[in-house]
């Protein structure tokens, strides 16, 4: 693994999910808390930049009709449209506010589906900066993260799927995925493990200084 063909991928990392008051943040709340998932995402995102490893969010969104989910929307868009949840243009379409983010980060708009890849330019700005192995968090474990990883796997990148850095609706679902599913299509590690695997890279790729600060 070589940081500077490395990608951090934080999917549907939104202030909906991550942030207090954010319309799903109570349901994803249990994983978030007992795995200590939004300080685990802050140490990955700080040790991975500091080895010349691109950060990249992908944060949800949705037209205020929710046109993109068809006319009779069912399963998790059901939910997401019931909540009103994601509206683009909304805090709560952005990325979270409680993530470290930083102006050398990218933010991938568009994504409007349960794969990061379907409906965005994400494989163009991966290919863009010559991106050959990504590391996905983010929520949900089981469907956005899930999806985005088959879809990476079958593209042929090496997909390594952070353990700590994830969450979706309980703990058995959540520990579902990552013990039967996330072994078949990727390299399921820790924040720590993946970091431990740059520690004695030199970076070729170090994001601007300064404190962090939020993308746009």
């Amino acid at each position: 693994m070589k940081p500077d063909t490395t990608a951090i991928v934080l999917v549907d990392d939104n202030n909906d999910f991550l942030s207090n008051g954010g319309k799903l943040n109570l349901a994803v709340k249990s994983v978030l808390v007992g795995n200590d998932v939004i300080n685990n995402m802050n140490d990955l995102m700080r040790a991975a930049r500091k080895r010349g490893v691109l950060v990249i969010h992908v944060p949800i969104m949705f037209s205020p009709d929710y046109r993109e989910m068809g006319d009779s929307p069912y399963g998790i868009f059901k939910v997401v449209k019931e909540s009103g949840a994601f509206q683009r243009g909304t805090w709560g379409a952005a990325v979270a506010e409680v993530l470290e983010t930083h102006d050398s980060d990218i933010v991938v708009e568009g994504k409007s589906s349960t794969c990061a890849f379907a409906s965005t330019d994400l494989k163009d700005i991966l290919d863009e900066h010559g991106i050959r192995t990504i590391a996905l968090g983010g929520l949900l474990t089981n469907i956005c993260i899930e999806s985005t990883m088959r879809t990476a796997y079958d593209m042929g990148y090496e997909v390594y799927t952070l353990t700590d850095c994830a969450a979706t609706v309980g703990e058995a679902a959540h520990n579902t995925a990552i013990e039967f599913d996330w072994p078949m299509l990727s390299k399921p590690v820790t924040h720590d493990e993946f970091v431990e695997r740059l520690r004695d890279t030199l970076p070729t790729r170090m994001p601007g200084n300064g404190d962090s600060a939020t993308s746009g």
